[in-house]
């Protein structure tokens, strides 16, 4: 199966309008032991400023671009709570020049300015991967992308995006 297209290009073109440009800035462990949520802003607007990238399920940072992504939660490499600790460090205060999604399922593929490449997989049969909204950080709620079930993506924006 192949991530429907016209999915694809709204996303990313979503993605790229919400997170192209802000920085990560905080980090809050969820209540489930592999659960993580991201926050992302924009120091350089008002409106639209905050985001919440939440993560349930596995992913990794690169120094470089690889070869080749992961195609499911498997295949990403296993990191300690540690390494995903320095994963953070090394990312934190960077922005972000690049978004995109994978052909095939909504895999998360953000490039920093340093050429560090965060990679959260979006490939599970029965359940959410991850999810980016303003509703975690205090925002008026317009803004939900949802990696779901079926290697598919659900957007949820403002009537005045298209």
């Amino acid at each position: 199966m192949v991530l429907k297209i016209e999915n694809r290009r709204f996303a990313e073109k979503a993605l790229t309008y919400l997170l192209v440009g802000s920085q990560m800035d905080g980090i809050k462990f969820e209540s489930e032991v592999s659960a993580i949520s991201l926050t992302f802003t924009h120091y350089d607007r008002r409106e639209d400023d905050a985001f919440v990238l939440t993560i349930e399920t596995a992913w990794t940072v690169y120094d470089k671009e690889p070869y080749s992504y992961p195609s499911s939660e498997e295949e990403v490499p296993s990191n300690t709570e540690e390494q995903h600790f320095k994963h953070i460090w090394d990312i934190k205060r960077q922005k972000i020049v690049n978004v995109q999604l994978s052909d095939v399922s909504p895999h998360l593929i953000i490039s920093f300015e340093s050429g560090n490449i965060l990679f959260v997989n979006g490939h599970d049969p029965n359940y959410e991967c991850w999810q980016l909204g303003d509703h975690f950080a205090g925002g008026n709620n317009e803004w939900l992308l949802v990696a779901v079930p079926g290697d598919d993506i659900a957007v949820g924006s403002p009537q005045h995006f298209q």
